[in-house]
């Protein structure tokens, strides 16, 4: 039977603060122990992508509210639960913490985190704004320590075997790029953001589309490579709802252009399509299949021929790729995010640099506060 251990009433000490070695030059680990710092709904896919990792314990749980903290640990048989995450790291000595919490809150814990020697995982979105990222990331470079930020999408099977198709030329050089992400916001979580005006995700600078966006962004950046693209578009409000709830933005690049649109008017889905010189690449997350296009060769009438024939041929790999990953118990809503555990666990065991490189968590925000600059003038008419 699981044991949990419910925070102790003596203050820590500073100097009970584990103290890790930095991440250059440190010994290499053969196993790595993982705190989880708040318990709210996301806090279940990192626990449970993180048992599917056979280096890494979850050795503890934490969140202000003790009920959270109880419920998490009890579910997922971690062996201690606390409500203050000063005593979590001096009890239950973490090698990284997960930071689960609500995004302004994240910049202050991240860097408290990191002086405190633990090396730290940011779910989305990273921080309220660049200045933030800025402080967070300065910290981490001072101290040695490991962050990294939650674009698990980005190590999704589906979308490494899009990148991997791009690589070998599948497509030829890409030059579009369109994201696609249909908000349920009758959902159990939309209903909560839209029902509540002090919710902390209404409460963001970019309101709801901070807590979401940035999903579909970084798949886009992953090709459109501008520091800052010139940016076209805005966000309008549903006659429904008293707050912004459709974005729409084209993002124009020196090589590629793209389009990000997050829409609460459509069915839910989160899709992304690849526009090269000789074809095109559509990948929908939610059902893990990848769409390949490209022109028809044959000739005339021919042509209407070969293009179902492709669709064809694009559904038998889709199918047995699928049946493939079914049968080894691979298909997983979040298998982006375990993979993406796992290399950052691996660059904390091995010292190595971490999966997401600083600069690319750095640009992503700073696309986003342009972003929602561009909209919020829009709004005002000052675009």
């Amino acid at each position: 039977m699981t044991t949990l251990s419910p925070p102790s009433n003596k203050q820590a000490s500073p100097s009970a603060s584990p103290k890790l070695q930095p991440v250059t030059g440190q010994q290499p680990k053969s196993s790595v122990r993982v705190a989880i710092l708040g318990c709210g709904q996301i806090a279940d896919a990192h626990l449970s992508q993180i048992q599917r990792i056979k280096f890494a314990e979850t050795v503890a749980v934490c969140d202000s509210l003790e009920d959270l903290a109880y419920q998490a640990a009890a579910r997922f048989n971690v062996p201690a639960m606390f409500t203050d995450w000063r005593e979590m790291l001096q009890q239950a000595q973490p090698d990284v913490v997960h930071l689960a919490t609500p995004a302004h809150t994240h910049a202050a814990l991240a860097i408290e985190l990191m002086r405190s020697g633990v090396h730290v995982y940011v779910e989305k979105p990273f921080t309220l704004d660049v200045n933030e990222a800025d402080r967070v990331l300065a910290v981490a470079r001072e101290t040695g320590i490991a962050i990294c930020v939650g674009h698990d999408q980005l190590f999704d099977p589906v979308w490494l075997r899009v990148k991997q198709l791009v690589a070998q030329g599948a497509i030829g050089p890409v030059g579009f790029v369109e994201s696609v992400l249909g908000y349920p916001i009758n959902g159990q979580f939309g209903k909560l953001v839209a029902s509540d005006p002090n919710h902390s995700v209404r409460r963001l600078p970019g309101g709801l589309f901070q807590n979401t966006i940035s999903h579909p962004l970084y798949r886009m950046t992953d090709y459109l490579t501008d520091e800052v693209p010139t940016l076209i578009g805005g966000w309008e409000r549903n006659a429904e709802f008293d707050f912004p709830t459709e974005l729409h933005v084209s993002l124009l690049g020196e090589k590629v252009n793209g389009t990000l649109t997050f829409s609460t008017r459509i069915p839910p889905q989160r899709i992304t399509r690849v526009y090269g010189e000789k074809g095109t690449l559509t990948v929908d997350f939610d059902t893990q299949v990848i769409r390949r296009e490209a022109r028809p060769r044959l000739p005339g009438a021919f042509a209407k021929l070969e293009a179902p024939l492709q669709h064809v041929t694009e559904s038998v790999r889709n199918l047995t790729r699928n049946l493939w990953r079914f049968a080894w118990g691979d298909i997983h809503y979040f298998a982006g995010m375990k993979t993406l555990f796992e290399q950052f666990y691996r660059s904390i065991m091995h010292g190595s640099e971490p999966p997401i490189p600083a600069i690319e968590i750095r640009r992503v925000t700073h696309i986003m506060d342009q972003i929602f600059d561009l909209c919020r003038r829009q709004e005002g008419g000052q675009a």
